[in-house]
């Protein structure tokens, strides 16, 4: 799941990301106008465990901010650091602008592809505006050398359960509003971390990956993917038209996701509804957690509605707005 990274000069583009879609706070936010600066350190322990599902907010509710607001000048949100198993690990944290101490706030972890970092993955997808926009707390890890850990265990798995812990003993998060969100590899490692921490995330949204994990319990996930993505071949089963892409042997897209609906108990046979010229939405109906594919004709390898066009991209739809609505609509439920 190799890309090319974004250039740095991608630092100096601008972005506008709106989405449509309720507010998590009670009044729509102000725009921010403060100058971005570099956030605080966090420690905590390998051990760090997340609030329990029931429990209304976090321990981090009453305690002030120690990171700023995000600001208009991009990508928004700060670096932190925190130590995990004596690893000091890097992460970019997005508080919105009016946040709220007392208020339970939801939280997104967005997860960069390989060879990617935290900051090209708030830059491209404008998760933490758009989540900014919405009065959602964003947190954007590094992997180490830019690659994630597939498998679910590991020093990766540790530093993103106990990256969640430390923010909600820091922040006055909502534990039923907890979500992920990945590209590429990214997606992948979001899949892997939602199924194995399911009493922490609520639902999942992945972008030009959608592999599902075995033994995985249900779980809320939207998906996106172009049919001529040469990275990882959309294709059905394996069957696809780049043979020499260097994920050329993974599963298509049609068995990933019917994989999907079967773990979550959908019906087998999808409602396909087409979206302008080049998009077709894939819900699955009768779910204990719901599914949906969009499936973008002639798309590569991208983030459909990113501002910055790195290959064929629709503008049709738009990931991280549809993102946030199926975050809004998908709370966690026993």
């Amino acid at each position: 799941m190799r890309r090319p990274g974004i250039m740095i000069l991608l630092l100096l583009l601008a972005l506008t990301v709106s989405c449509s879609g309720r507010d998590a706070r009670d009044a729509s936010p102000e725009g921010a106008t403060r100058s971005s600066t570099t956030g605080a350190t966090a420690d905590s322990s390998p051990g760090a465990s997340t609030t329990g599902a029931a429990a209304p907010s976090t321990s981090g509710c009453g305690r002030a901010p120690d990171a700023p607001e995000v600001t208009d000048e991009l990508p928004g949100d700060v670096e932190q650091t925190i130590t995990v198993a004596g690893t000091v690990r890097t992460y970019r944290l997005g508080v919105p602008d009016g946040y709220d101490p007392e208020q339970p706030t939801p939280l997104v972890m967005n997860l960069h592809g390989s060879g990617s970092n935290a900051v090209q993955a708030s830059l491209y997808g404008g998760v933490t505006q758009g989540a900014n926009e919405r009065g959602i707390l964003t947190i954007t890890p590094d992997a180490i050398d830019g690659q994630w850990q597939i498998g679910a265990k590991g020093t990766d798995g540790d530093f993103l359960k106990a990256l969640v812990a430390d923010i909600e003993s820091r922040y006055c998060v909502d534990p039923d509003r907890v979500y992920v969100i990945g590209m590429s590899l990214g997606a992948w490692k979001a899949a892997v971390t939602a199924c194995a921490m399911a009493d922490t995330f609520a639902a999942a949204a992945l972008v030009t990956v959608e592999v599902h994990p075995d033994s995985c319990p249900p779980i809320p996930v939207v998906a996106f993917h172009g049919t001529a993505d040469e990275t990882v071949p959309y294709g059905e089963g394996s069957g696809h038209s780049f043979p020499d892409s260097p994920n050329a042997g993974l599963p298509g897209t049609h068995e990933n996701i019917a994989s999907w609906a079967d773990g979550n108990g959908c019906d087998p046979d999808p409602k396909v509804t087409e979206i302008g010229d080049d998009v077709e939405r894939w819900a699955y109906t009768d779910c204990t957690a719901d599914v949906v594919l969009y499936t973008v004709t002639g798309a590569g390898h991208t983030w459909p509605g990113a501002d910055i066009e790195i290959g064929p991209t629709t503008q049709i739809i738009d990931a991280t707005c549809i993102a946030f609505d199926w975050f809004a609509a998908h709370p966690r439920s026993d």
